[in-house]
């Protein structure tokens, strides 16, 4: 008897989930139609849930409709198959996108790696956005040098703020003033906190009679006197 058994419980369990996908199936279509934020799967258990969310993930990537496929493998907890987009999505250069698949997943070997490609290729945005997500402050400062060197000043920006380096914020600022980058430089500044430097860019936009440009310089580095002296004699608020 307990032989017999041996025998019918593997056969059982495979009849159950065969059972178990073709109901998923069924109800791939009827949830498309509906559209996947449209349905509430609250009456199912958790596995019957993932299961009909990956049966219509895996259709809505048949029909190439990828970021609605994502949203149903986050809803399914399924992170192998985010990474397998994610790394589709490398494998055709489309950086940010795997980045985000990777991020989802919490994949931070995937996202490391995608992070060195991109420095190697310098795609800067999609290697800042990597390393920061994994918080690789050494990584991040090559990037930032890297985007210095190679006069992507708005990049260094974003870079050094996030690591509150204040004497490369400078840095980048003053290679700003020398290309003509006023504005940029300012926003460097103003997130290195100095003022000094704030207010000899405020002097330059006020001898190129950029006053606009020049009053809100100076109100950043909290120069009362030029503020005063903008308001009183060119009436500016």
């Amino acid at each position: 008897m307990v032989d017999q058994l041996k025998n019918i419980v593997p056969e059982l369990v495979q009849k159950f989930n065969a059972e178990k996908e073709d109901t998923f199936k069924r109800m791939v279509p009827i949830v498309l139609k509906k559209g996947l934020e449209n349905t509430n799967l609250d009456m199912f258990g958790e596995d019957m849930q993932r299961g009909i969310l990956n049966a219509v993930a895996e259709e809505l990537v048949k029909k190439g409709r990828t970021k609605e496929a994502i949203a149903a493998y986050m809803k399914a907890k399924n992170k192998d198959k985010l990474i397998e987009i994610g790394d589709s999505y490398k494998n055709m250069n489309m950086f940010s996108h795997a980045i985000e698949c990777y991020w989802i997943a919490e994949a931070r070997d995937r996202l490391m790696a995608v992070g060195e490609v991109c420095l190697r290729d310098g795609q800067m945005a999609d290697a800042i956005k990597a390393f920061q997500l994994v918080e690789d402050k050494t990584r991040l400062l090559l990037v930032g040098d890297e985007c210095l060197k190679r006069e992507k000043y708005e990049s260094a920006i974003e870079v050094f703020r996030f690591l509150s380096h204040r004497d490369k914020l400078v840095t980048v600022g003053d290679e700003c003033v020398k290309h003509d980058q006023l504005v940029l430089a300012a926003k460097a500044y103003e997130f290195a906190a100095s003022k000094e430097k704030l207010n000899n860019i405020g002097d330059i936009f006020l001898q190129k009679e950029q006053l606009n440009n020049a009053y809100e310089v100076y109100r950043i580095a909290g120069n009362t006197i030029m503020i005063e002296f903008l308001r009183e004699n060119f009436h500016m608020t």
